[in-house]
């Protein structure tokens, strides 16, 4: 007799495989693991609203998230960014004979064939919420990652956040601002609760 749940697994070991030798060449700092989790909360997650990538570099998380909401028939991916870096992009050698890592953004969704479920919102964080006013089922925040920064796109971003949506975070334990603005947040907020821990990401659902 097949083993229907073996047979699941092997076939997301397979699905996880080809989509990370395929972004695996997009330069970027997000895990295979963890883009693979960012594809099934897309494709899966609770509700309905939309998806917004606080931080999009060159494109890896974005089409991790494109591809999972896309074969779903789901929502386009919101991509927020000034595209010019921040201070882990300090030796960028993109940043400093460009400006700025638009372009690559740009050519990467290209190549994947996702452009055209991805929306980039060139513009800083705290300028593109001001102009925001829909609910958001994934948000994903992984822009400057000082605290302060890391603090503010949460306070100004999950408000957004519908009941049983997610909030994700990136470079918890590997950068000290996520990290520290993270442990107080899981610590101190009675209305998040961390549902997923892989890596360096961190997801929590919001309860109501």
């Amino acid at each position: 007799m097949i083993d229907i749940d073996i047979i699941n697994r092997l076939n997301h070991v397979v699905d996880f495989k080809k989509w990370e030798h395929k972004y695996g060449i997009i330069d970027g700092f997000l895990g295979a693991t963890e883009g693979y989790t960012l594809l099934l909360l897309a494709e899966k997650g609770y509700g309905e609203g939309e998806i917004v990538e606080i931080g999009s570099y060159m494109g890896r998380s974005t089409c991790w998230l494109a591809t999972g909401s896309k074969r779903a028939g789901r929502e386009k991916i919101t991509a927020i960014d000034p595209f010019t870096g921040s201070e882990e992009h300090s030796n960028d050698e993109v940043i400093k004979n460009e400006g700025s890592t638009y372009n690559s953004f740009i050519k990467n969704l290209k190549t994947m064939e996702l452009d055209d479920y991805v929306i980039p919102i060139i513009s800083k964080s705290e300028d593109a919420v001001k102009k925001w006013n829909k609910p958001i089922r994934l948000l994903f925040i992984d822009g400057d990652h000082t605290y302060e920064n890391v603090k503010k796109d949460f306070a100004m971003w999950s408000p957004f956040v519908i009941k049983s949506g997610f909030i994700c975070f990136h470079d918890i334990e590997s950068w000290e601002g996520p990290t520290r603005f993270y442990k107080e947040l899981k610590n101190s907020c009675k209305i998040l609760f961390e549902r997923i821990s892989i890596n360096n990401l961190r997801a929590m659902e919001k309860l109501i």
